[in-house]
């Protein structure tokens, strides 16, 4: 039987999907690692492995030097990748099985996905690292890491677990043709790992997440996709319910103290959202809700955002004060861009710029989505741009594009631009190799850090109140106790 313990002890990703067969045999199981995968463990292409079967584990791990390796890391343009088909692993995974893949330096153990009980009084992580001093956050949909980097930001919390779950349209299975290059790459998780790299991450279904990968936390984080709710999105009902009760799971297997949700405000409202409040209200007695505007807290940005925090315990709590911002005092555009004459411009007239400037605003003015109502077009000087959103480069009403300050020009914000016009801390960074697409993607469906550090820092000054208090209320028992 495998140890726990020692396998889980220094892992920094976990990664859950469903195994499929050997693209030869539909009766051998293939174990296919992505890219994401082997650079969490620097792997690197070529390397020698050994893979072996010890009882219901399959470990891989680096070939020692002089060692017979059994096999090695396979090169996809210039990128590992790893493809077996065998007996040994079939012997011990099988097809059609959901595993787990558990990621250290150099080395990675693959088992069945465990069965688990829903409800346990204790708490099975007690393994886990509880030095540090800051507070440990735990993030659920944690996407490339945004809302984590608002926490970390603060100087006060650190990344601890976070879960992302996988993206339909991106299997790895769907690879079948001999010969084909995979198209696959999750540069959503390639993204979190870059920022966080001492952060266990656990890329999978979320609903299989086992009570012993979670470790204890202080604050969760959560942010369900908003496809149901946003009126950009399809508004598919029902999509997102069914992790209600493994999101109030995970919080209270947690331990933590307090729990933040972001979405678009109509969430909020949602037959989702009251589920997952009743399954916890009896354990986070005190709840706060609160819509934000990040432009209204200094952005140039529009974002608006629905926000609720909950605590175990009564406290002082306060979401942060709006502040009235005079325009004379705001930041402008030209604040945020690198340069007006170096990027690629594109003429306005003859373009789809000049559609939505001309027949598009006179077809579809009472919608209120034309190029006037939301600031599609901008110059240096501008004040206020609209929410990015994730397909920017398809041009659309809803976005904001730059307009050159002499000329009739226009081009796309670049990513770069994006992310300090969305209040990113100027650590976090893309990993190299990803496209302007993809980064524009990931900035779509992030979130704007300013509201959420400020509501961070909140949170951060309630927890640090109650545990002085605390400590107080402890010495001064002890003094008068002697």
């Amino acid at each position: 039987m495998m140890n726990l313990k020692e396998i889980l002890e220094n892992a920094v990703m976990i990664r859950n999907y469903r195994t499929s067969y050997s693209p030869k045999n539909a009766e051998i199981t293939r174990l296919w690692l992505e890219k994401a995968v082997l650079r969490a463990g620097n792997f690197e292409p070529g390397m020698g492995l050994v893979i072996s079967a010890e009882g219901d584990v399959v470990h891989i791990r680096a070939a020692h030097l002089l060692e017979v390796q059994t096999h090695k890391v396979h090169k996809k343009r210039g990128e590992p990748l790893l493809d077996v088909c065998n007996r040994q692993v079939d012997a011990v995974l099988g097809v059609g099985v959901k595993i787990d893949v558990v990621v250290k330096d150099k080395e990675i153990y693959v088992y069945k996905e465990m069965s688990f009980e829903m409800f346990k009084d204790t708490h099975q992580t007690d393994y886990w690292n509880d030095s540090s001093q800051k507070f440990k956050v735990l993030s659920l949909f944690c996407g490339g890491g945004a809302m984590t980097a608002s926490f970390v930001n603060t100087q006060a919390c650190e990344a601890t677990f976070a879960v992302d779950t996988d993206i339909p349209d991106q299997n790895p299975y769907d690879y079948e043709e001999e010969g084909k290059e995979p198209g696959y790459m999750s540069w959503t998780i390639e993204t979190y790992r870059k920022n966080f790299p001492k952060s266990l991450l656990y890329w999978g279904d979320l609903r299989s997440v086992h009570p012993c990968y979670i470790p204890k936390a202080d604050i969760v984080l959560i942010s369900p996709p908003c496809v149901e709710y946003s009126g950009l999105g399809a508004k598919m009902k029902g999509m997102i319910e069914h992790f209600s009760f493994h999101i109030a799971r995970i919080v209270l297997e947690s331990g933590a103290s307090a729990i933040f949700f972001e979405n678009v405000p109509a969430y909020f409202k949602s037959k989702t959202f009251e589920k997952i409040k009743d399954m916890l209200s009896s354990v986070y007695t005190e709840w706060h809700q609160q819509d934000i505007d990040s432009y209204e807290l200094g952005a140039i940005e529009t974002r608006n955002r629905g926000y609720a925090v909950a605590f175990r315990e009564k406290t002082n709590f306060e979401f942060p004060e709006v502040p009235r911002i005079p325009s004379s005092k705001r930041k402008k555009v030209s604040d945020f861009i690198d340069s007006t004459d170096e990027e690629e411009w594109s003429p306005i007239k003859g373009t789809v710029m000049e559609t939505f400037l001309t027949t598009h605003k006179s077809k579809y003015a009472h919608t209120g989505f034309t190029a006037d109502n939301n600031n599609m077009l901008v110059e240096p000087t501008a004040n206020k741009v609209s929410c990015f959103v994730k397909g920017y480069m398809k041009r659309q009403t809803v976005c904001s594009y730059l307009k050159h300050p002499k000329k009739e020009l226009w081009r796309l914000f670049q990513p770069k631009e994006v992310m300090r016009m969305m209040n990113y801390p100027n650590w976090f960074q893309f990993p190299k190799g990803i496209s302007k697409t993809r980064q524009y993607e990931i900035l779509g469906n992030s979130v704007n850090v300013r509201p959420l550090e400020a509501i961070a820092s909140c949170i951060v000054s309630t927890l640090s109140s109650l545990k002085i208090k605390k400590l107080a209320e402890k010495q001064s028992g002890c003094l008068f106790c002697s």
